[in-house]
């Protein structure tokens, strides 16, 4: 298509170009040199006009010597012959439309280098999101090197109150914790570390307050997630304007280039990380229907797939198992009646048997020792009890201890140090060709073996500590974190396309890779390692704020030693799924879990894609709030025809605070709704008949009043009965 302005140069027309990601958006225009600046941003931003010359408004993408000299700039570049300073000029605007939206390319070229910038930005109108990265090329004498190459750059001015929330605790089994603060003067960095499981310390999504605390349904907040299976940053520049209560923002998010600085050669093109984002001007629920929407319209496979209820034997056996233990375990999950029985670690390597985590990693046949009959044998035990079959697999990793290793030393991520061992493993390098291969025949390999198999939990327990690769040349180590992720993502495309039946969950030491980027070839994501319901409550509330329910794996488990019931009811209000020993269990628990099944079966329709609302937060969620976690929680979830509704009520803590009153909004407020509601510790109960309007309005009872108790309220709407006078 041909660009609606080919060329800006200095002293040209100025190119307005606006953006409408779907009832929000941006503007972006040139001054007379050709320079772009950012018009608007937010609810009005893709109708902003000029009121002055656009030479007056902030830079669009501020690059390193083109820009205010005491700020930080989105893009720092050495060029071949050494000049540090980039200035872009517009070059020309293509737009284009894609299936549901529209891609728009704002082409950008170095006044006096050969290199190009393109701003690429694609909308999604329907669901309100907005993806932005940027592309760069070159032609210059020799390579240039990236320093700093933020996805977005946003400006913004915000009050004295705009706050920012987080999503990030200390590290595995701490993943998801919500903190908010107040932007204060100065710079914030949130950034992650790791490569392969970088977001054990901090998810990849950003909330922004830019005037003051919001609510559910009420006030301006933003929502970013950069679209990375590898480092990310976000950073939060600050400055005052003297005798104002405004500030100004500048928001950078994409790669994290810590380490990180890329060596791009002549007519290569480097593809920075997506972000996506959106506006909401009517509160925190809004951004939430938009994610979800878009992550399910452009993200996940296979969206409208109902996942499974799954059993895992990991915390029943450990490593220590054999043949008629997971029979047993197989049989024991069958009568529960799920869906899938899934093998964990522990069951391959001869030389080196993996018994515990120390050994046999990347020798991916079956311990005989263990298992006689194969994989094929506890999948067909599996099928003849009505139940698919599921297999752990950690392809990236490697043990010293191991065949693989003692055949193929030189596999592994490292530099010229004698590689330090992480967990016992080392990081198979995926920039080597013969690795990526390995990798994706490992897999075929391993479904093959057992016919059948359609559940497969791809693991990473390692991070990357060694940052280097025998397939880059030694000026250009450093571009190891960027191509890692690149070379990775490959082999993932690649099992994803051979294996289109095969159900994917992603899981690296829990949450490591909860991001929009790598859950392209996965149906879902291990949430944490951490499964104490009571925690669980709070990372699943933050948690599904960006992915939908489907995606997010919650299994009952013995971790925190809370009441099974209670357990259970946590588990249903995301994937839910049993890691259990399902052998030590008496009759009253198999009670309870087969009530928990039976529950599953009538709601996760509604919970995996119906309407998510919060109703009750289990987080401080404002700056100025209280600052311990809090005590209660709630959430429903609506079908989209408003004829049914499941709703959840937590008690994590003990509290003298009155219960809250539950506004059950998004029903037919004339329809009425027969409601029965269980604890899980019998049958469920009659509770009597509600309008939608009576619902609205509070009139459903908090119910759980011990600590870690619940409550789950199911909801119909009462046919009419046949008008018999009816002709």
């Amino acid at each position: 298509m041909e660009p609606t302005n080919p060329h800006a140069p200095a002293g040209s027309a100025t190119v307005v170009i606006p953006i409408d990601a779907g009832g929000w958006g941006l503007t972006w225009a040139n001054d007379d040199t050709g320079r772009l600046h950012q018009i608007g941003a937010g609810p009005d931003g893709a109708t902003a006009g000029l009121d002055v010359d656009a030479v007056w408004y902030p830079t669009a993408h501020p690059t390193w010597g083109d820009d205010s000299p005491f700020l930080p700039a989105a893009l720092r570049i050495t060029h071949a012959d050494g000049t540090t300073t980039t200035r872009l000029l517009l070059d020309g605007v293509e737009r284009e439309p894609h299936i549901d939206g529209e891609d728009i390319t704002v082409r950008c070229r170095d006044e006096q280098f050969a290199l190009a910038v393109a701003f690429r930005f694609r909308t999604h109108p329907a669901s309100g999101v907005l993806e932005q990265w940027a592309e760069i090329e070159h032609h210059e004498d020799g390579p240039i090197t990236l320093h700093d190459h933020d996805s977005l750059a946003l400006a913004m001015l915000v009050g004295a109150e705009a706050a920012a929330t987080q999503f990030g605790g200390s590290g595995w089994a701490d993943e998801w914790a919500w903190t908010t603060e107040r932007l204060t003067p100065g710079t914030k960095v949130l950034d992650s570390l790791g490569g392969t499981q970088p977001h054990l310390q901090r998810s990849p999504m950003l909330m922004l307050e830019p005037f003051g605390p919001t609510t559910e349904h009420a006030g301006d907040v933003l929502g970013l997630s950069i679209a990375w299976g590898g480092n990310t940053r976000f950073a939060l520049d600050v400055r005052p304007r003297a005798g104002q209560q405004q500030r100004d923002l500048r928001l950078r998010a994409g790669a994290n280039p810590l380490g990180a600085d890329y060596v791009l050669d002549p007519a290569t093109r480097f593809v920075t990380p997506t972000v996506a984002w959106t506006w909401s001007a009517v509160g925190r629920h809004e951004l939430t229907r938009r994610f979800h929407a878009w992550t399910r319209a452009r993200v996940l496979r296979d969206p409208e797939r109902l996942r499974p209820v799954v059993v895992n034997n990991w915390e029943a056996t450990f490593f220590d198992f054999d043949e008629a233990r997971i029979v047993d375990l197989i049989d024991r999950a069958a009568a529960l009646a799920v869906d899938v029985f899934l093998l964990d670690d522990g069951w391959f390597a001869t030389t080196h048997a993996r018994n515990d985590d120390t050994t046999g990693l990347g020798d991916w046949h079956v311990n005989p020792e263990k298992l006689p009959g194969g994989l094929a044998a506890l999948a067909d035990a599996a099928r003849d009890r009505g139940l698919r079959f599921g297999i752990w697999l950690e392809p990236e990793m490697v043990n010293p201890a191991s065949d693989l290793y003692e055949r193929h030393p030189d596999w592994v991520v490292r530099d010229r140090r004698e590689p330090r061992q992480h967990r016992n493993q080392l990081v198979l390098d995926p920039l080597v060709a013969e690795v990526r291969d390995f990798e994706v025949d490992t897999v075929r390999q391993v479904l093959e073996s057992a016919p059948g198999t359609s559940y497969m939990k791809w693991d990473a327990n390692r991070p990357v500590t060694d940052p280097g690769s025998r397939a880059l040349p030694a000026d250009r180590q450093s571009n190891l974190w960027t191509d890692h992720v690149h070379a990775t993502w490959s082999v993932m495309a690649r099992v994803a396309e051979a294996h289109p039946d095969v159900e994917l969950m992603l899981c690296a030491s829990g949450g490591g890779r909860n991001d929009h980027g790598t859950l392209r070839w996965f149906h879902e994501f291990w949430t944490s390692d951490n499964t104490d319901p009571v925690t669980r409550v709070r990372m699943q509330w933050a948690c599904t704020h960006w992915f939908p329910a489907s995606v997010v794996a919650a299994h009952v488990t013995a971790w925190g030693e809370r009441p099974l019931p209670f357990a259970c009811a946590v588990a249903l209000s995301a994937r839910f799924g049993f890691d259990l020993d399902l052998t030590a269990l008496d009759d009253d628990a198999l009670a309870v879990c087969r009530r928990a099944v039976a529950t599953a079966r009538r709601t996760q329709d509604l919970v995996q894609f119906g309407a998510l609302q919060r109703l009750v937060s289990p987080v401080p969620e404002t700056p100025d709030g209280p600052t311990e976690p809090l005590h209660r929680a709630a959430l429903a979830f609506h079908a989209d025809d408003r004829r049914r509704s499941v709703v959840f009520q937590y008690q994590l803590e003990a509290t003298t605070a009155a219960p809250p009153t539950l506004h059950i909004a998004g029903l037919d407020a004339d329809t009425a709704y027969a409601a029965t509601g269980s604890d899980l510790t019998g049958e469920p109960e009659v509770l009597g008949s509600f309008t939608g309007a009576e619902l609205a309005a509070g009139a459903l009872p908090w119910t759980p009043a011990a600590p870690t108790t619940a409550w789950i309220v199911e909801l119909a709407a009462v046919e009419a009965a046949p008008n018999a006078d009816a002709v």
